[in-house]
């Protein structure tokens, strides 16, 4: 019984100094871009459309969708 707390005891300390040595070793060097660049990477790697990319038919969707 002891050693199975013991264990236990131990993967507490083991698992989440694990998870912070992780997370500092990705965030210890963090690339610094301005916005337009920032903006680049999000659309390469799929990330939202800007306002001057849409179609009128989303625009026409979103009006169905709220008209009364």
């Amino acid at each position: 019984m002891s050693v199975v707390l013991g264990l236990v005891f131990v993967m507490a300390l083991v698992v989440p100094l694990f998870l912070w040595l992780l997370i500092d070793q990705e965030t210890s060097n963090p690339t610094v871009v301005d916005r337009a660049e920032a903006e680049r990477i999000a659309k390469d790697r799929g990330g939202r459309q800007s306002s001057t990319d849409r179609t009128s038919d989303d625009d026409d969707e979103r009006d169905e969708y709220w008209s009364f």
